[in-house]
């Protein structure tokens, strides 16, 4: 349940980012405008259900970029010696996005744990092969 005077979690305001870091980590659905198209670009994390960690889903990029960071951060304060973060309803990761998952996972990594990538999508795939050794902190699971 969110704090007492909190908005309503349900509908956040756009450009908001409704992150809750409460007791109990809440769904978190985050939405901004994009500038010029009037539309809404979505990106939403919420946490998994049998293991510590966070499934992520939209696209991470320009328009999303701040609720990312924010989403990044609430994952590295999630506890366990291995977090997980499911991309498997991420469509796009930009090379910026790609650059907050590896300050999160050394985040993660200095303080002595894991952050472990699950299914990610081709475009972090392919940043991955273009820069390897700038790459090499992220560990995606087999």
């Amino acid at each position: 349940m969110p704090s007492p005077g909190r908005h309503d979690p349900s509908v956040p305001p756009d450009g908001a980012q409704a992150l809750y870091d409460d007791v109990v980590w809440a769904d978190a659905v985050v939405r901004c405008a994009t500038a010029g198209t009037g539309t809404a670009a979505t990106l939403t994390a919420r946490p998994l259900r049998d293991r510590p960690g966070a499934l992520l889903s939209g696209s991470c990029d320009l328009d999303t970029r701040p609720i990312l960071c924010a989403a990044l951060g609430v994952v590295t304060r999630i506890p366990g010696p291995v977090v997980h973060l499911d991309l498997s309803a991420v469509g796009f990761l930009d090379t910026a996005a790609v650059a907050a998952l590896l300050q999160a996972a050394a985040t993660v990594t200095g303080q002595g744990r894991r952050l472990l990538l699950h299914h990610p999508p081709y475009s972090l795939r392919k940043v991955v092969e273009l820069f390897p050794d700038e790459c090499a902190a992220l560990e995606v699971a087999a």
